[in-house]
């Protein structure tokens, strides 16, 4: 999972985050703009909140899945995201990812390793990506090491040669944070890592990705 989504977190649509991480969720829009719409909610038992986002763009699965899985272009497109480095790669759908981001002064940087699995749903033409923040495989650089995260990525095929792009995160950053920057993480960071997915996917740099999981 790109940090931006273990540092902000974003999600949507048919399948709700609340069916994916069984919490009932009370979504408060936030931003609704050049056709991303992001969203925040409280959290039973969690003093931070989760963040949901959702766009509509034309693509193919097999182009988002390709640039969420280059990890060298992830500073290109994930906001705050400086760094990112597959440590090792379990199997075609499963890795562990290390991301450093950037994040703006006077709060320290945060950096995470996650666990992160691809999933295909053939019937719904859907795939699935969750990352889970870990701990215990690497040691910890000068950033602070988040610890307690999870994000999903979902990308739907539709017909006419659109996708679905939803995205959830749920984030304990380890550290305090001062309010200018809960809102950036929750609110403005969602909203330009959209952005710039989108821009990319739309320049046909992925057109051509091969992804071994996908028909």
């Amino acid at each position: 999972m790109k940090l931006i989504i273990l540092l902000m977190a974003i999600i949507c649509s048919g399948i709700s985050s609340a069916q994916i991480v069984g919490v009932d969720y009370q979504w408060v829009e936030k931003k609704d703009e050049e056709g991303i719409k992001v969203y925040t909610s409280k959290v039973p038992g969690s003093k931070f909140k989760a963040v949901r986002a959702e766009m509509l763009i034309d693509a193919q699965l097999n182009s988002l899945v390709g640039l969420v899985s280059d990890s060298d272009a992830c500073p290109k497109w994930a906001d705050l995201c400086k760094e990112e480095k597959v440590i090792e790669q379990l199997s075609p759908t499963e890795s562990y990812v290390y991301t450093y981001n950037d994040i703006p002064f006077p709060v320290s940087d945060r950096d995470v390793l996650a666990y992160v699995v691809w999933e295909y749903n053939d019937k719904e033409n859907k795939v699935t990506m969750t990352s889970t923040a870990t701990t215990g495989r690497m040691e910890k650089t000068k950033a602070v090491r988040i610890e307690k995260a999870v994000a999903h990525w979902h990308f739907t095929q539709l017909t006419g040669g659109k996708v679905q792009v939803e995205n959830f995160a749920h984030i304990d950053p380890n550290g305090p944070t001062p309010a200018w920057l809960t809102n950036l993480l929750l609110v403005s960071s969602p909203f330009i890592t959209m952005k710039n997915m989108r821009k990319l996917i739309q320049s046909g740099k992925y057109d051509d990705a091969k992804v071994d999981f996908l028909p």
